[in-house]
């Protein structure tokens, strides 16, 4: 099953004046709050989602499947398929960083040359990944080098707040009602707006408030924001700046 993103109808919940800014810069230090906090403690598992969307031109006559999303620090499963690497050969996985190549993972080709290999997700931003074969020669093709794309997030816990608070003002002068898409942040500016991941789900949400205050958390998401994740209210998610939007106070 693809991977079901939800895009937040932020104009009706929140009054929002501005559209959302260019993305923000494809890497960050693992401590920067801005990107979500240190890095979660891997836990020995592959990211738990399971489709990713390939590249175009790349399903023949090979194939990469990875996550669409995977948290900073912790280990993503990419299987695939290199043509011309015998049973037994070495494949090569490979990410882009803005300037070149850079080899993650190496794995053993299977029959057919199929492969699974595992990397640790270093850099936030969005990526693209290929399989070469492990002699280090370029496939014959572009269209022989399978690719995938990521994107891989700033990972920190999460909590979900508003019921029992709606009619009230948050501290950016939002009026929280039910279907208020935004998070609590303890410093990042009113307006940001933040892609989360969590289990396959994206949503982008603006910064409305401040907090949280407990659970040693990062983000506090609005039950709206929360819902459209199917957020179970606490635990890691994966997030990313992407923009700034100028957000209408309420009186």
């Amino acid at each position: 099953m693809g991977t079901r993103t939800t895009t937040a109808t932020l104009v009706a919940a929140l009054g929002l004046s501005a559209a959302v800014g260019l993305p923000c810069a494809a890497s960050a230090a693992s401590g920067d709050p801005a990107y979500g906090g240190t890095a979660a403690p891997d836990r020995g598992s592959a990211a738990t989602p399971t489709t990713g969307a390939t590249a175009p031109g790349s399903a023949a006559p090979g194939g990469l499947k990875a996550g669409s999303g995977a948290l900073l620090g912790r280990r993503q499963r990419v299987t695939g398929t290199m043509a011309g690497v015998e049973q037994g050969g070495t494949v090569l996985l490979q990410r882009s960083d803005g300037s070149g190549w850079v080899t993650v993972a190496r794995a053993t080709a299977g029959r057919a040359g199929a492969f699974t290999a595992t990397w640790r997700a270093d850099r936030v931003g969005r990526f693209t990944l290929r399989a070469i074969p492990g002699d280090g020669t370029a496939a014959r093709t572009a269209s022989a080098t399978p690719t995938a794309l990521t994107t891989v997030y700033g990972a920190a816990i999460a909590t979900h707040y508003g019921e029992g608070s709606y009619g009230s003002r948050t501290a950016c002068g939002v009026t929280l009602t039910p279907r208020t898409v935004g998070v609590a942040h303890k410093t990042l500016p009113c307006g940001t707006m933040v892609e989360f991941y969590y289990r396959g789900r994206t949503v982008r949400a603006p910064v409305i408030d401040r907090g949280p205050y407990a659970n040693n958390a990062a983000w506090d998401l609005t039950m709206a924001a929360s819902r459209a994740l199917s957020f179970s209210g606490l635990d890691y998610v994966g997030a990313m700046r992407v923009g700034r939007v100028t957000l209408r106070r309420a009186g």
